[in-house]
């Protein structure tokens, strides 16, 4: 249980906080940062907590991560289906893997505005915008999974003679798993940056209307306070997605060795 005191990666990373964090602080305090400009970590820290017991953080993040679980729970099973179908049917990889490749490469801010001329600026828009950002990662990562199946076990499974569902259950569905997890990572972070460009370039509402307000009263510390609840929800939701991928490859690297 306690492997991790002899991790030197530990303490790396603490030292890179206490150098960076360390240094912008003291930049901070000896005035080498402008407060009309940009802020500090110890009066950004002050600020969220301000915010948090005066509802105003918790408010704004009710509105903002609707948006975002409206455009997950999307998001996430229609990539699913997409990617198998791609993986497992050539057919089906050669009708839509242009329109994926295209799209995945398309700066989806670009689409910000076309969309909302057509769905509305309101969350039925911006759910869209999040949904673009999130589902071309599992696609893509979930039609390598399916594809990258070792050809050695698919075999294995033709000779005992193995239905699909079979070979679905025993084979496909656990190899492909790993990079579905992979594929999650970095849905659930595009995600989180289309949330907030829906906010900005849409109706503004939600985190990125209470940073706005407060940069724009030049409040610096309380406009950077959003943005440190998303980097912690970034790091949170990063370090599950690497739990449940270690957990979900063991197996593997385990056969590989």
């Amino acid at each position: 249980m306690l492997g991790w005191i002899s991790d030197p990666g530990v303490y790396i990373r603490v030292l890179s906080v206490f150098l960076i964090i360390g240094t912008w602080e003291i930049m901070g305090l000896t005035g080498y940062i402008s407060p009309a400009y940009f802020s500090y970590p110890s009066n950004i820290s002050i600020a969220f907590v301000d915010l948090l017991l005066n509802g105003q953080m918790i408010k704004a993040a009710k509105e903002s991560f609707e948006i975002l679980l409206y455009g997950l729970i999307i998001a996430i099973p229609i990539g699913i289906i997409i990617g198998i179908l791609m993986g497992r049917f050539k057919v089906c990889e050669y009708f839509l893997d242009t329109y994926v490749y295209a799209l995945y490469a398309t700066p989806v801010v670009a689409l910000a505005f076309p969309i909302a001329m057509l769905i509305g600026v309101d969350v039925a828009g911006k759910t869209v915008i999040v949904v673009f950002f999130a589902i071309m990662p599992v696609i893509v990562n979930v039609f390598h999974g399916v594809r990258n199946v070792d050809p050695f076990l698919m075999e294995v499974t033709k000779s005992f003679c193995s239905n699909e569902w079979q070979r679905w259950r025993d084979l496909i569905f656990p190899s492909m798993i790993p990079y579905l997890v992979a594929g999650l990572g970095l849905s659930f972070g595009r995600a989180l940056v289309g949330m907030v460009v829906a906010e900005f370039l849409m109706s503004i509402s939600g985190l990125g209307a209470l940073q706005q307000d407060y940069m724009g009263d030049l409040e610096m510390d309380k406009g950077l306070a959003p943005v440190l609840l998303l980097m912690i929800m970034g790091i949170v939701l990063t370090k599950l997605i690497g739990i449940a991928e270690y957990r979900f490859s063991s197996w593997r690297m385990q056969r590989e060795a």
